[in-house]
C-alpha cells in the first residue's frame, strides 16, 4: 500500500467533518485536562501540555493545531483552562510565553506532518524537537523580561530539562506507532 505523503496521520484514520471536529475537540479537552495535571515550581508549573501539543500536532496535523490555537483563545477568553486559571490578564503573565510558544510549535510540527509518512522516525524526531525548542525559546524569552535571561533560564528552563526529554520520547513513540500502524 502506497501512502500520500501530504496527509497527516489524522487523514489516515478518518475522514470527513465530523470526525475530524470530534478531533478537533478532543485536542482541546486534552489540552485543558493536561493543564490542570501540574506539578507546582515557581514560576511555571510542570504540566503535561507540551506532551500533548506535541502529540496531537505530530498525528493531526492542522488540526492539532487549530485545536492547539484554540485552546489558547478560550482559555485568553475567560475559561480557567490554563495552569493558572485563564482570562485577558494572562497575557501579561510570566508564563504566557510558553501559551503561544505552543501554538507556534503546534504550527510547526502539523505543517512537517504531513511529510511523516515516509515511517521515518529521524524526521519525525526532529520535527517534534525543533517544536519543543520553539515552545521554551518563546516561554524562557519572556519569562526573561519579568525576571531576565539567566534567572529566566534558570527557572523556565533547567527544571524542567529532564521531564522535557521524556515528554518529548513519548510523543515521538506514540505518534511513531500510530504512523506504523498504517
Amino acid at each position: 500500500m502506497k501512502f500520500k505523503t501530504e496527509l497527516s496521520i489524522l487523514d489516515q484514520y478518518a475522514t470527513g467533518i465530523l470526525p475530524k471536529s470530534l478531533f478537533f475537540f478532543l485536542g482541546i479537552i486534552l489540552l485543558s485536562i493536561s493543564s490542570k495535571i501540574s506539578i507546582p515550581f515557581y514560576p511555571v508549573p510542570m504540566t503535561l501540555q507540551t506532551f500533548v501539543v506535541y502529540f496531537i500536532a505530530a498525528s493531526m496535523g492542522m488540526v492539532g493545531f487549530y485545536s492547539t490555537v484554540s485552546y489558547v483563545l478560550l482559555g485568553l477568553m475567560g475559561l480557567p483552562i490554563f495552569a493558572a486559571g485563564g482570562g485577558l490578564g494572562y497575557i501579561m503573565s510570566p508564563t504566557f510565553g510558553f501559551l503561544y510558544g505552543m501554538v507556534l510549535s503546534s504550527l510547526f510540527i502539523a505543517y512537517f506532518s504531513k511529510h511523516l509518512f515516509n515511517k521515518n522516525i529521524i524526521k519525525l524526531t526532529l520535527a517534534i524537537v525543533i517544536g519543543a525548542v520553539i515552545t521554551f525559546v518563546c516561554g524562557v524569552t519572556h519569562l526573561a523580561s519579568f525576571i531576565g535571561l539567566e534567572k529566566a533560564f534558570a527557572a523556565g528552563f533547567l527544571p524542567f530539562m529532564y521531564s522535557e526529554f521524556l515528554k518529548i520520547a513519548l510523543a515521538i513513540l506514540t505518534s511513531y506507532l500510530l504512523i506504523k500502524k498504517n
